[in-house]
């Protein structure tokens, strides 16, 4: 795997995102008027495994052969392994709910390394961040992405980062939108395929 220092001149305006400063981490409210964030338990684990496998597929099938999504699926998103990671200090999982308490996304956050290129002090690894397609430019990622920021620094993290596939337009556009920098590129396996991906970056401080 490898990563490298890119540069992007773009003329899209990037909207701000309001987020207060650490020590008011704790008062932005997980909810609007349509959608409410928690955080993920047990009773979450067959929502996560079988939305995110869907969401995964969603998002990688142009890119990747299904043999080697339904291998990766199986693996990575398994109640088994869900199970674990849902009782795992390093990772956090945080749910989005609509107004009549229906599941409608999650995001997933990990203590991972980052790439060379990803200089920060204290980063952690937005690793997914899914929506359901009829909720979707309803606010309802918007919403998980701030409680995600306002939970890191709670945590006493500063930023951070994720991988978006190179051929996820829409996906990058909307981080570029959340305030994300694309800050370099790198190679990506799943199963026996390799693919580039953009790597993200965002400075909650």
């Amino acid at each position: 795997m490898f990563c490298f220092i890119i540069r992007i001149f773009t003329h899209t305006t990037i909207n701000s995102l309001i987020i207060s400063h650490a020590h008011n981490a704790h008062m932005i409210k997980p909810s609007t008027p349509h959608f409410q964030v928690i955080e993920a338990d047990d009773s979450h684990m067959d929502f996560i495994a079988h939305f995110g496998s869907q969401s995964f597929v969603d998002a990688y099938k142009e890119a990747l052969s299904l043999t080697d999504l339904k291998a990766y699926t199986q693996r990575v998103f398994s109640k088994a392994t869900i199970a674990v990671e849902l009782h795992d200090p390093a990772i956090s999982f945080f749910i989005c709910k609509d107004s009549k308490a229906n599941l409608c996304g999650y995001a997933k956050l990990i203590q991972s390394p980052p790439p060379l290129c990803i200089t920060a002090n204290s980063p952690i690894e937005l690793q997914r961040l899914y929506i359901d397609k009829p909720y979707r430019d309803q606010g309802a990622g918007k919403l998980l992405s701030k409680y995600a920021e306002a939970h890191i620094l709670k945590e006493g993290f500063n930023s951070l980062w994720l991988r978006v596939w190179t051929g996820n337009n829409g996906a990058v556009q909307k981080y570029l939108n959340w305030n994300y920098a694309i800050v370099g590129e790198e190679s990506y396996q799943v199963g026996q395929e390799q693919r580039s991906v953009i790597l993200m970056h965002k400075d909650i401080r």
